[in-house]
C-alpha cells in the first residue's frame, strides 16, 4: 500500500445526507494510504456558496498536510467546486465529482416552486436549479485536476423516464458535464 498519510481527501455529501453516506467511500480512501475528512455540513440550510466558505474555514485547518484532495457527491460536488473555482488553497489536489448536476438539475428546475421542496430542500434546493435561479453555471471550472463520474445506462433513455436523456434517476448525464474535466467515466449506477 502507498504511503499517501500527508495527503488528505475531504468527502462531501450531497443534500440532505449526511457523512454516513460516504463511509464506504471514506473507508477505501483510508484503506489506500490516505487521511480522510468525511466532512458534514447542514446541506439543507444554507445556500451553496455560504457552504463553500463553511469548506475554506475547514480547509485552513489542515495547513499540516501536503495535498487535500476533495470527493464530492451530487451538491457536494458544486460546495467544491464553487471554493476551487475561485479560492483554490494552495496545496489543492484533484477533485472528483460524483452525480454532480454541474449545469444545474431539471428535477429541482421542476420542483423549485413547490412549497414541500422549498421546505425540504431549503436554499440549497433552489441553487440546484438548471434555469436563472440555479448557480451552478455560474460557479466557473475549478482551479485544478478534476474528473467527473455519472451514473447512467449508456443508452438514449436513462433510469428515470421523466428525466430527459440517459439519467441516473436524478441527475441526467448532460447535466454533469464541465468543460476541462481530466476524466469522464459513466457507471450503470443509479444516483442515491
Amino acid at each position: 500500500m502507498e504511503d499517501n498519510s500527508r495527503e488528505i481527501v475531504i468527502l462531501l455529501h450531497g443534500i440532505g445526507r449526511t457523512p454516513f453516506d460516504m463511509l464506504a467511500m471514506a473507508i477505501g480512501a483510508k484503506n489506500a494510504g490516505f487521511r480522510v475528512r468525511n466532512w458534514g455540513y447542514r446541506s439543507r440550510r444554507k445556500p451553496i456558496l455560504e457552504l463553500a466558505s463553511e469548506l475554506e474555514e475547514e480547509v485552513q485547518r489542515l495547513s499540516s498536510v501536503s495535498t487535500i484532495h476533495f470527493v464530492g457527491h451530487s451538491m457536494g460536488g458544486l460546495v467544491a467546486r464553487a471554493l476551487l473555482a475561485t479560492r483554490p488553497p494552495d496545496n489543492v489536489g484533484r477533485l472528483v465529482m460524483i452525480g454532480t448536476p454541474n449545469a444545474g438539475s431539471c428535477v429541482a428546475e421542476f420542483l423549485g416552486e413547490w412549497w414541500l421542496y422549498k421546505k425540504l430542500m431549503g436554499p440549497a434546493g433552489q441553487d440546484l436549479r438548471s434555469g436563472p435561479r440555479g448557480i451552478a453555471r455560474t460557479l466557473g471550472i475549478p482551479q485544478c485536476e478534476f474528473g467527473i463520474i455519472a451514473g447512467g445506462t449508456g443508452k438514449r433513455w436513462g433510469m428515470n423516464p421523466f428525466i430527459p436523456g440517459d439519467n441516473d434517476a436524478t441527475v441526467a448525464v448532460a447535466e454533469t458535464y464541465l468543460d476541462g474535466a481530466l476524466d469522464f467515466l459513466l457507471l450503470p449506477y443509479p444516483h442515491p
